[in-house]
């Protein structure tokens, strides 16, 4: 009556093989990862030390671009997404313009309610000593 099941190896030596191959796979990956990072960093890093100006004008240009592109893209895909749904273009463009301040408020929100936690812990925590001092009754 055999019901070992063959995902399930008990055996000492069994979770040593598979112990090892799991870190022989993972070492292997690190090696190939860093020669690739090396083969791709280190010309640019040279590019970078030895013409300080183009790169940062590279850098920059291709940053602002990635984001000029990124909000673009989501405006377009909310769009086309608004319109699949069957909105009209008046509610879309009500939606686009409404949705921004709504995270706003959102983010408005998060920091008032954050400053009242941070204040409320500094005023429990500047008392502390003076409520210490009252309960021992000294």
């Amino acid at each position: 009556m055999n019901s070992e099941n063959p995902f399930e190896k008990n055996r000492l030596r069994d979770r040593f093989k598979e112990m090892f191959i799991l870190a022989a796979f993972t070492a292997a990956i690190a090696i190939i990862s860093l020669l690739v990072m090396n083969l791709l960093t280190f010309p640019v890093t040279v590019f970078a030390v030895r013409h300080k100006i183009a790169f940062n004008f590279i850098f920059k240009f291709l940053v602002s671009a990635g984001i000029i592109i990124l909000l673009v893209s989501l405006v377009l895909l909310t769009v086309f997404r608004l319109r699949k749904g069957g909105l009209s273009a008046k509610e879309t463009a009500r939606y686009m313009l409404r949705k921004p301040f709504y995270y706003l408020a959102l983010f408005f929100a998060f920091v008032a309610v954050s400053a009242m936690v941070i204040v409320l812990l500094y005023v429990m925590l500047s008392n502390n000593y003076y409520f210490l001092y009252k309960l021992t009754n000294h």
